[in-house]
């Protein structure tokens, strides 16, 4: 089985063994902040960073605690 594109799927379309999941990338910005992206499985951490969805604050102090004890602020 392959992953499906969780922007896409349907709920017809999920039977037992399908799976799909996000990339999440945090990047550390120039300006003492910092912001956290989401997409799919197979694009590069770059693309990720470029035109994924950013995360709410909450779910990306979740994902990357170390980030956010650095004192940077989440833009």
């Amino acid at each position: 089985m392959s992953a499906f594109n969780p922007y896409t799927i349907r709920p017809v379309d999920i039977a037992d063994g399908t799976w799909g999941g996000y990339k999440v990338v945090a990047v550390a910005g120039y300006d003492n902040d910092w912001a956290a992206y989401q997409g799919l499985l197979d694009w590069s951490d770059d693309r990720v960073r470029q035109e994924g969805d950013k995360l709410g604050r909450e779910a990306a102090e979740a994902l990357f605690p170390a980030l956010k004890r650095t004192g940077r602020v989440y833009r």
